[in-house]
């Protein structure tokens, strides 16, 4: 895999943070963020290039090794009593969809 398909699939995932972030109406602790980003990128090369390639075409995958890097990094112990309350509510529902994956980690 090209460093352009690395550098993508962090940016989809710092993105999809921000996003995670702004839905929950919090502000998000900026340095957890980028050691869940540095998680991500050493997960993501520890693959072969055959496994990254699935990994890059595949959502449910990639959403797979994103909430991988949020529990190895610690991500989810930040704001966690908030965000578990949320992904316990009815709010649930009114969450975006295409962000939902990122309460998986609050939920257990």
């Amino acid at each position: 895999m090209s460093r352009h398909d690395d550098q993508a699939l962090l940016n989809e995932f710092r993105q999809n943070l921000e996003a995670f972030y702004a839905a929950l109406k919090l502000a998000p602790p900026y340095d957890s963020v980028e050691k869940t980003i540095r998680c991500l990128s050493a997960l993501f090369k520890t693959k072969t290039a055959e496994e990254q390639a699935q990994l890059l075409g595949d959502d449910a995958l990639r959403w797979k090794l994103h909430v991988q890097a949020v529990i190895e990094s610690g991500l989810h112990k930040k704001h966690s009593g908030i965000i578990t309350g949320l992904a316990r509510t009815e709010a649930f529902d009114q969450f975006p969809k295409s962000l939902r994956y990122l309460l998986e980690p609050f939920r257990s």
